[in-house]
């Protein structure tokens, strides 16, 4: 199963408009709410990008990483104060990130699980829109995902 829950929720971040800022902001916010390694987040995501673009298109990317130190998976959300560019597939700039903190052992069929569900979503111009429309409350983002995405794995 995921960890999802509404306090790994963050809207309005003002941060850089670059990728390796919004990154690092959101890494900064991951670590702090489930006390874990800030660093080894920015790297790992960092990393993740430096393979391919994680941005896919209408505003929202899936940046992802795995760590050390956790047993579940770790789905977190952040939108941001003004867009990001990110290289997304669209080379459209990002609005939203759904973060994905996996464990660094025996989680990448789960990883790819979920990974496979929220892109799927993704190309759902109806859920676009409804996370778009709650990008600025933490509360609606959260419902929004919960209810629309089956994050178990």
């Amino acid at each position: 199963m995921s960890t999802f829950v509404q306090t790994n929720v963050f809207t309005d971040i003002d941060c850089q408009s670059t990728k390796a800022a919004a990154l690092t902001a959101f890494a900064g916010k991951i670590s702090t709410t489930n006390a874990l390694d800030k660093s080894a987040l920015v790297q790992g995501f960092l990393a993740r990008e430096a393979e391919s673009t994680t941005g896919f298109g209408n505003g929202v990317a899936i940046p992802h990483t795995k760590i050390t130190g956790i047993s579940e998976p770790i789905v977190s959300v952040i939108s941001f104060q003004h867009p990001v560019d990110w290289t997304s597939l669209d080379d459209q700039p990002v609005e939203i990130a759904i973060g994905l903190v996996m464990p660094q052992t025996g989680a990448d069929q789960d990883h790819l699980k979920v990974l496979s569900k929220l892109a799927r979503k993704l190309m759902d111009t109806d859920f676009i829109a409804a996370l778009q429309a709650a990008r600025h409350d933490a509360s609606q983002l959260y419902q929004v995902i919960q209810s629309n995405v089956d994050l178990s794995h």
